[in-house]
């Protein structure tokens, strides 16, 4: 049985405890993988626990944006007019995390 801090003590779980404690893990890698699937319009590979494609755009794009916006002095808050962080922005708000 594994061992959990418990008021301070350590003790083992007990086997309701850990059930209990799998599921919500389970339920929270669940939510994580289908958090990244959202984000992506590849397919998530389970055996790889990688993603095909981002929607985020490749990472040269978004050095690209991210020089045109330095070079365009968006700094502070107008920062947040910028290319990339418009770019980020939307999908982020497209796809909640929850």
């Amino acid at each position: 049985m594994p061992k959990i801090l418990k008021d301070g003590v350590v003790s083992t779980m007990t086997e309701a405890e850990e059930t209990a404690y799998n599921q919500i893990q389970t339920a929270h890698n669940n939510l994580y993988k289908q958090y990244k699937v959202d984000r992506t319009s590849g397919f998530y590979n389970e055996d790889t626990n990688t993603q095909t494609k981002t929607i985020y755009g490749q990472l040269t794009e978004q050095l690209d944006m991210l020089y045109r916006d330095v070079a365009a002095g968006k700094f502070g808050n107008d920062a947040k007019t910028g290319e990339w962080y418009l770019h980020v922005k939307s999908v982020k708000d497209d796809n909640p995390k929850e």
